[in-house]
């Protein structure tokens, strides 16, 4: 999955731009309660496990997973700081480099790690082959960019984060490539967060605002070809984003992100998208206060649903047609959330309070 074109175009045609712009807004998803959906009927069921246990007493967070249910993951304990981990083949593989965060996974061999490391936090890729994880590769930042971090990687090992303020991509071989932000819109900053494999990847920019934090956002599809799909807020709301995407089937794609309707309330949205035309086949949107992190090349999606504002309860699922299944933690654990979701649907990741801390928790779909 995830194979970045070795060549980019220049930023999209107003045609694509416009193609964009005139498709249909986000439509309501009746939702089922997610404590009303676990198991039963046609509901597929699943297993799940705190593979943070691997680490002993530590926070981690499961950030990414393929569909052999390798993991990408973060620990952080007391004044260490954090660690960058994968699990591969069930084995606990640290990651080299200091104060390093797994952010993302590749779906083939060698095994590509995407994420950040060292003290100034550089955007860095590690390769894994027999299990054996490579010193992190430093991924360019241009005169200025102190910090950035990697948020999505492909197959062959091209990857997509930030630099800076800058939104980047870097191919396999190093090329960095700076994607503008769309043109008189105010955004001072963006980031790219995943990319598939034949070159299609998702970034989110940013204007800034007293009233959310880490400003206004919206989101983008950004074409092998280089055209940038606007993926527009729910009418009357003011910030998209967008987490993941899928690999292309029958010419479209699928798209996880939110709208952001206030300050304390954003929805999750599943946008499919024609790579030719650019165009917004659909856009679906849940009822609950809800994100959406991640899709399955079939257009399932995972994320988690929020509890009352200014709690920490939460709720992961896994978002199928027009019902959401609950996925919930571990024996005793509580408050989940799915951060990330394998290409084929099987493997849904995340983290969920066990214990006195959250810790890292990967659920296997036993009917994808």
């Amino acid at each position: 999955m995830r194979r970045l074109s070795t060549s980019f175009a220049p930023l999209a045609s107003a045609a694509i731009l416009a193609a964009a712009c005139g498709t249909e807004r986000p439509t309501d998803v009746t939702g089922i309660d997610p404590s009303a959906a676990r198991g039963g009927g046609s509901a597929p069921a699943y297993t799940s496990t705190d593979v943070g246990a691997l680490l002993g007493n530590y926070s981690s967070r499961a950030n990414a997973v393929n569909d052999a249910g390798d993991v990408a993951a973060s620990t952080s304990c007391c004044n260490a700081g954090t660690g960058g981990f994968a699990i591969v083949a069930g084995a606990v593989t640290p990651l080299p480099g200091t104060r390093g965060n797994a952010l993302a996974i590749s779906n083939g061999s060698p095994l590509y790690v995407a994420g950040s490391a060292g003290e100034t936090s550089q955007p860095v890729r590690w390769s894994i082959i027999g299990g054996t994880p490579s010193q992190p590769t430093n991924l360019a930042l241009l005169a200025g960019e102190v910090v950035g971090a990697a948020l999505g990687v492909n197959d062959a090992g091209d990857a997509v984060g930030r630099a800076g303020n800058s939104a980047a991509m870097w191919s396999a071989a190093g090329a960095r490539t700076t994607v503008p932000a769309p043109p008189n819109q105010g955004f001072v900053r963006g980031e790219g967060r995943d990319i598939n494999n034949a070159g299609h990847a998702v970034f989110v920019f940013f204007i800034p605002s007293a009233e959310f934090e880490g400003g206004r956002a919206r989101g983008y599809l950004r074409l092998a070809s280089g055209g940038l799909v606007e993926l527009a807020p729910l009418p009357g709301d003011i910030t998209s984003y967008v987490n993941g995407l899928s690999e292309v089937a029958n010419n479209a794609l699928y798209v996880a992100g939110s709208t952001r309707t206030s300050a304390d309330v954003m929805r999750a949205v599943r946008w499919k998208v024609d790579v030719t035309t650019g165009q917004i086949l659909s856009a679906e949107v849940r009822s609950e206060r809800s994100h959406a992190l991640a899709v399955s090349n079939a257009g399932g999606a995972a994320g988690f649903v929020e509890g009352p504002p200014n709690s920490l309860k939460s709720s992961a699922f896994l978002w199928r047609g027009s019902s959401l299944l609950a996925l919930d933690p571990p024996t005793g654990g509580k408050d989940a959330r799915a951060w990330a979701e394998s290409p084929s649907g099987k493997f849904v990741a995340g983290d969920a309070v066990l214990g006195t801390s959250r810790r890292a928790v990967r659920w296997t779909i036993l009917a994808p």
